[in-house]
């Protein structure tokens, strides 16, 4: 149950940098070029929801 609210988390904390990439950008990188938040989004939520599935299997 412990690996599956972590991979929730995850998700949740991916969706959150995809959507707020464009204020990110900025906000924090403002001297160099545009940083792929989203993609960063995408990898941290790809990681989430095997943690989800994996955790839901387990049972």
């Amino acid at each position: 149950m412990k690996k599956q609210m972590m991979g929730i988390a995850f998700l949740l904390f991916g969706i959150l940098l995809c959507c707020a990439e464009e204020g990110l950008n900025q906000i924090i990188r403002r001297s160099f070029s545009d940083f792929p938040f989203s993609l960063v989004g995408l990898l941290i939520g790809c990681i989430g929801l095997f943690f989800a599935v994996k955790g839901a299997q387990e049972r």
